[in-house]
């Protein structure tokens, strides 16, 4: 499952935006994982327009072109944040995308990106990877083109059918397990060398060292397939780009059901349905496989006739699922949000008030995370939740694997832990005791003394906590900041609250 949270980061990014062409809602979240490595691009029109007006324009100034992109990090964030940043440049630097080839332009992008990651200084030695799954509309063209490689996905929706613009590549399939045996790799326990989950990808240049092979023959290729597809807008209705995070929990037809079921009994736009199927896949527990553990991207584009506006667009989808003959489309598009939840965790007890309690209710995340040394895409390296371990930062205390101190608890979390409880002692000062107690010192101190210095600028600067043993072996904290002093002497802790602006005590 790779490295995990004890809590999900629930904190959304969200775009929405629409012209003449197209409109979309994006969603990502970074979820139970330590961090999030996943990147987009969502541009409505990257046309190539000459400063000079009097000059010959190339085929793309001619052209409305609309560009979307899911980058699927493993490793660390730092080829696909660079892929985010820079794939639109480099697509338009290339002749063939000058020239109108569009496919061709798409397939030189992807090597061209890996070369020009082996030229940085500090990404030609990063560890990192990721899948890509691209899609260009050209209006002049009337037609979309994929480009994919890795295991994120692509999917039209042509009269309520899910339509595959892109196959995962999986080191699992002839095809690809060929091209690895051929390049001296080996796959195992359905990975590459025993390691990666899928066999392409940009980056990863450990699987791309055999000099006297061409980039498309290596280990792990980042050459993406290209599938083209000519657009009907009698049938033809919207795309969704996700990374594996989404299309773990849903298949490509269930998430085309749940946007049809959002157009047909809501009034949710693009962005906020998107935002809705990331809490429909989000695991409610890591006691379970992992899936839905992951980051999570998506992006719903819808493909607007000339001179249709999003509402009128909705208002087309609504009313010809109304008017639709297909049973089968109209039972699939009748299920609910909750339904769909529950279907992909059947086991969970979920809370009859709020199945979506673990994505819309804030949780303090400074407590101690869960760490699996085993990771859906990757395992065994050093870098990140696809190669190994990875520290992270929460409130200026770093939490290691291991030994040593961890997070420490905020008030309230220690006031709620199980097996401790506070009462009132002599001269109404509130002790905390209990049989979790000294647990819950030694999970703090890690068995040694130490001291922890925090540097969060909001809240903490500053402080400073000494976790000691006296000579009969109690326990004594003492954590000093301007406004709190906590002091715990023979396993009962006091507490007092010292206010800057007031000098009476708050016990």
């Amino acid at each position: 499952m790779g490295q995990i949270l004890s809590n999900p980061i629930i904190d959304k990014e969200h775009h929405s935006g629409n012209d003449i062409l197209t409109a979309f809602g994006l969603c990502a979240m970074q979820g139970w994982r330590m961090s999030m490595e996943d990147s987009h691009i969502v541009e409505l029109n990257i046309s190539n327009t000459g400063d000079d007006k009097e000059a010959t324009k190339d085929d793309s100034e001619k052209d409305h072109l609309a560009y979307y992109s899911v980058f699927d990090g493993h490793g660390g964030s730092g080829v696909a944040q660079y892929c985010g940043d820079n794939n639109v440049r480099v697509l338009r630097e290339q002749e063939n995308f000058k020239k109108g080839n569009y496919e061709q332009a798409m397939i030189d992008t992807f090597l061209a990106l890996d070369e020009e990651l082996l030229k940085d200084p500090i990404l030609k030695n990063d560890h990192s990877g990721c899948t890509a799954t691209t899609l260009l509309i050209s209006k002049l063209q009337n037609s979309i083109i994929c480009a994919n490689s890795g295991d994120s996905r692509t999917v039209l929706s042509s009269n309520g059918i899910a339509k595959a613009l892109s196959f995962d590549h999986k080191p699992t399939l002839a095809s690809e397990k060929s091209r690895i045996v051929a390049a001296k790799g080996f796959v195992e326990m359905d990975r590459v060398n025993g390691n990666l989950a899928l066999s392409r990808a940009i980056g990863d240049f450990e699987f791309k060292l055999n000099n006297d092979l061409s980039p498309y023959e290596q280990i792990v290729t980042c050459v993406p397939d290209i599938i083209k597809h000519e657009l009907d807008y009698k049938n033809d209705e919207f795309v969704i780009l996700a990374c594996d995070g989404i299309w773990d929990c849903l298949s490509s037809q269930d998430c085309v059901d749940i946007i049809h079921y959002a157009i047909n009994n809501t009034t949710m736009n693009l962005n906020e349905i998107s935002s809705k199927i990331i809490d429909v896949c989000c695991s409610p527990t890591t006691a379970g496989t992992g899936i839905g553990c992951d980051n999570m991207s998506i992006v719903i584009v819808a493909l607007l006739k000339d001179g249709e506006s999003i509402e009128e667009w909705s208002s087309r989808i609504r009313n010809k699922n109304k008017n639709s003959t297909n049973k089968t489309n109209k039972t699939n598009q009748d299920i609910s949000f909750e339904e769909r939840r529950k279907k992909i965790y059947p086991s969970f007890a979920f809370p009859n008030d709020d199945i979506f309690a673990i994505t819309t209710k804030k949780i303090n995340h400074n407590d101690d995370m869960d760490i699996d040394e085993t990771d859906d895409d990757a395992a065994g390296s050093e870098n990140g939740n696809k190669r190994g371990n990875k520290s992270r930062s929460t409130g200026g205390v770093t939490a290691r694997n291991g030994g040593g101190p961890v997070d420490l608890f905020s008030l309230e979390a220690l006031l709620g832990a199980g097996g401790i409880q506070i009462s009132q002692g002599p001269n109404d000062q509130s002790f905390i005791h209990g049989a979790a107690l000294n647990e819950m010192l030694a999970s703090l101190s890690g068995g040694n003394r130490d001291i922890h210095e925090t540097e969060n600028s909001s809240s903490s600067v500053g402080k400073k906590q000494i976790i000691e043993e006296d000579e009969d072996g109690d326990s004594k904290i003492e954590d000093v900041t301007d406004d709190v002093k906590i002091e715990e002497v023979s396993n009962d802790v006091k507490i007092e609250e010292i206010s800057n602006d007031d000098s009476t005590s708050k016990k």
